[in-house]
C-alpha cells in the first residue's frame, strides 16, 4: 500500500490543483482505508456532509466493483485511487490493471432492464452517477482502465498548502570554537545539511554520520566545525583533495540558520586556509552554484576570484533555502573560483591565439604574470585518465601528458561516456604548461568542446584548461551570475557555444 501527494501539478480539472494518490491491494480488508481517503478528500473540498457521504458510498461501490470484475477469484492486483482537487472541482479516479470489460457505462449488464427498472446488480452504478456531476470510464489499453468521478464544488477552494511559516529561533549570542571535527560530532552534521539543502545535496555521505567519518578516515575530506558554547555544531566546512596536486577544494560549507549573521563562514574559511598553508598548498578553489548570487558574492568577499564555469555539473536540484520558478529544471552549474594563499608564481601557458586575450584577463585578475608559450608536437607518448560519475551523469577526461596523436582515443572515450554510459556532460582538462596542449585544443573544439575557464594548480605541472562538451540542451540565459568578471566569463562562453565546430 502506498500514498503519495504532489502539489501543484497540471491536470485537466484545473490549471492549479492538489493531487493525491492511494494504492491498495484489491482486498476488502482495505475498503475502510479507501472510504476514509474519499471522505477526507470530500471534506478538504468543502462538500456538505450529505454530498460527502454520497461520494464515500460511490467510492465503496467502485472499489467493490473492481474487486469483483477486474480481479475475480482473488486475483493478485492493486487499485489506485487518485484525488485531484482544483479550485472549483474535485475529481476522484479508480484505476486498475485487471481484466478488461465494457468500455462504456451504459454497456454494463444490469445497469437498466428493458422495462426501465434498475436491478440490484445495477444499483451500484446508479449510486456512482448520483454522487458525481460527471462520470467517465476510460479504457487505457495495456495500462488498464480508469473510472473518473467529477464533483463541482459549491465554492472556491484554496489550493496553496495551508501551513505555518517556519520560524527560526535565533541562538543566544556566544563565542564559537573553530577546530577539526571530532568523531562524536559527526551525528550533528546531517541536520545542518538538511536545514540548508533539504535532501538535494549531491553527496549522500553527508546525510549519514558513518559516511562522513568514512570520507575523513580515507583522507579525502578534512572537516572543520564551529562549535557553540553548549556543544552544538553551528557550522561545517570541508577541504577536498582527491589528487596529489598543490591545491584543494574548499567545500561542504554550511551554517545553521539559528547561528547565521555572526561571521561563522569567515571564521571557518580562515581556519581552513591556515590548514591548507600548513599542508604546503598554493591555493584553494571553491564552486558556488549559479542559482544563488549571494553565495558567489560572499565568496568573492573572502578573496576568491572567478576563473571559469562548470556547466551542467550536476542534475537539477532546488535548494531548500531557494525559491524555484515555474521553468523546467536545468542541470546545476558552478562558478569556479580560486584563492592563492601566497603570491602566485609565473606561469607559461600554451593555448590557441583566439583564447589568449581572455586567458590573459583571468591571470590579470590574480595579479599573476602569464607568458604565452609556442605550441609544438608532443615529444613523447601521451597519457590520460577517465572518470565517470553515474550519480552526476558526468564524465571527466584528465590529460596528464598532452599528445595530439592521442586525440582519436580521447574522443572515443568521450563518445562512449555519452552514448553508452549516458553522460549529460563530458569535461576535458588539459595541462597548460605543455606545448602539445594547444594542438589538442584545436581538435577538441572541432569536436564540440568549448573552453569554459582555467583551473589553477590543478595539474601536476601547473594549471589546467577546462573544456566541456554538453550532451543535452542547455540555456546559458538561465544562469545567475553576480556582476563582475564572472559575468564576463559567462558571456564569453555563451558566444563560443553559438559557434559550432570552432
Amino acid at each position: 500500500m502506498s500514498f503519495n501527494t504532489n502539489s501543484p501539478i497540471s491536470n485537466p480539472v484545473s490549471d492549479r490543483c492538489l493531487s493525491l494518490k492511494l494504492s491498495v491491494p484489491a482486498d476488502r480488508r482495505f475498503l475502510t482505508i479507501v472510504q476514509a481517503f474519499v471522505r477526507e478528500l470530500a471534506s478538504a473540498a468543502g462538500l456538505p456532509p450529505d454530498e460527502a457521504l454520497l461520494l464515500e458510498v460511490a467510492g465503496e461501490e467502485a472499489f467493490s466493483n473492481i474487486m469483483k470484475h477486474a480481479y475475480p477469484g482473488c486475483s493478485v492486483g492493486d487499485i489506485h485511487i487518485g484525488g485531484t482537487l482544483g479550485m472549483s472541482e474535485l475529481e476522484i479516479s479508480f484505476h486498475d490493471e485487471g481484466i478488461p470489460f465494457a468500455t462504456q457505462m451504459d454497456q454494463y449488464s444490469g445497469v437498466r432492464a428493458e422495462d426501465g427498472a434498475v436491478p440490484e446488480s445495477g444499483l451500484g452504478f446508479r449510486l456512482i452517477r448520483n454522487a458525481a456531476d460527471e462520470v467517465r470510464f476510460e479504457n487505457l489499453g495495456r495500462q488498464g482502465k480508469v473510472l473518473r468521478l467529477t464533483k463541482r464544488l459549491p465554492g472556491s477552494v484554496r489550493i496553496d498548502p495551508v501551513q505555518d511559516d517556519p520560524v527560526v529561533h535565533t541562538a543566544p549570542e556566544q563565542k564559537y570554537e573553530i577546530r577539526p571535527m571530532r568523531p562524536e560530532e559527526a551525528a550533528q552534521i546531517p541536520r545542518l545539511f538538511w536545514l540548508a539543502y533539504g535532501y538535494t545535496y549531491k553527496n549522500e555521505d553527508f546525510y549519514r554520520p558513518e559516511g562522513l567519518l568514512r570520507l575523513i578516515g580515507s583522507g579525502r575530506v578534512i572537516s572543520y566545525v564551529a562549535v557553540g558554547e553548549n556543544g552544538d555544531v553551528a557550522g561545517h566546512i570541508g577541504l577536498l583533495r582527491p589528487d596529489p596536486v598543490p591545491m584543494a577544494e574548499m567545500a561542504l560549507l554550511v551554517v545553521a540558520p539559528a547561528h547565521r549573521g555572526r561571521h561563522i563562514m569567515e571564521l571557518l574559511a580562515d581556519a581552513l586556509a591556515e590548514k591548507a598553508r600548513a599542508m604546503g598548498l598554493y591555493g584553494l578553489s571553491v564552486n558556488p552554484v549559479t542559482s544563488h548570487t549571494i553565495t558567489q558574492k560572499d565568496l568573492y568577499r573572502l578573496g576568491f576570484t572567478p576563473c571559469g564555469l562548470d556547466l551542467a555539473a550536476c542534475p537539477p536540484c532546488e535548494f531548500k533555502t531557494l525559491v524555484g520558478g515555474n521553468a523546467r529544471p536545468q542541470r546545476e552549474s558552478y562558478v569556479h573560483c580560486f584563492r592563492y594563499l601566497a603570491p602566485p608564481p609565473l606561469v607559461t601557458v600554451h593555448i590557441p591565439a583566439r583564447h589568449r586575450a581572455m586567458v590573459a584577463r583571468i591571470y590579470e585578475n590574480f595579479r599573476q604574470t602569464c607568458r604565452i608559450g609556442e605550441s609544438a608536437p608532443a615529444a613523447s607518448s601521451g597519457d590520460f585518465r577517465i572518470h565517470f560519475d553515474r550519480t552526476l551523469q558526468k564524465g571527466v577526461i584528465t590529460v596528464v601528458t598532452a599528445d595530439e596523436r592521442q586525440w582519436p582515443e580521447i574522443l572515443r572515450a568521450a563518445q562512449d561516456m555519452e552514448e553508452l554510459a549516458g553522460a549529460e556532460v563530458v569535461d576535458l582538462d588539459l595541462p597548460l604548461a605543455q606545448p602539445a596542449t594547444a594542438l589538442l585544443f584545436d581538435r577538441a573544439e572541432r569536436s564540440g568542446f568549448i573552453l569554459t575557464g582555467i583551473r589553477p594548480c590543478q595539474s601536476s605541472d601547473g594549471d589546467s584548461a577546462r573544456l566541456q562538451r554538453l550532451c543535452i540542451p542547455f540555456d546559458m540565459g538561465r544562469l545567475c551570475i553576480y556582476p563582475g568578471f564572472g559575468d564576463v566569463l559567462a558571456r564569453y562562453v555563451a558566444a563560443a557555444m553559438k559557434v559550432p565546430g570552432k
